[in-house]
């Protein structure tokens, strides 16, 4: 079998307005996009922070990671797949 297929599977994207390629970066964004937009705010805010003055490696979330800028784009992603969702 040949990865990626030839003609990959097409999935709806919200974020992107159109159907993409599940094999795309766009479908890779989307996906963590929907699992971040799905969870409660509590667990939300300990996934993009992190464990306020945890030292363990485990709790620093994806502002540990990727760095406060890239919360401040994925806030504002989840934001907008919420709203685009809801229409």
């Amino acid at each position: 079998m040949n990865f990626p297929p030839a003609v990959p599977p097409l999935a709806y994207s919200y974020l992107a307005g159109r159907e993409v390629s599940t094999w795309s970066e766009e479908w890779k964004h989307e996906c963590e996009i929907a699992y971040l937009a799905g969870l409660p705010p509590p667990k939300l805010s300990v996934m993009l922070d992190g464990v306020a003055g945890s030292t363990n490696r485990e709790d620093r979330g994806i502002k540990g990671v990727r760095g406060e800028a890239a919360v401040a784009v994925l806030r504002s992603e989840i934001a907008r797949f919420r709203q685009l969702k809801a229409q």
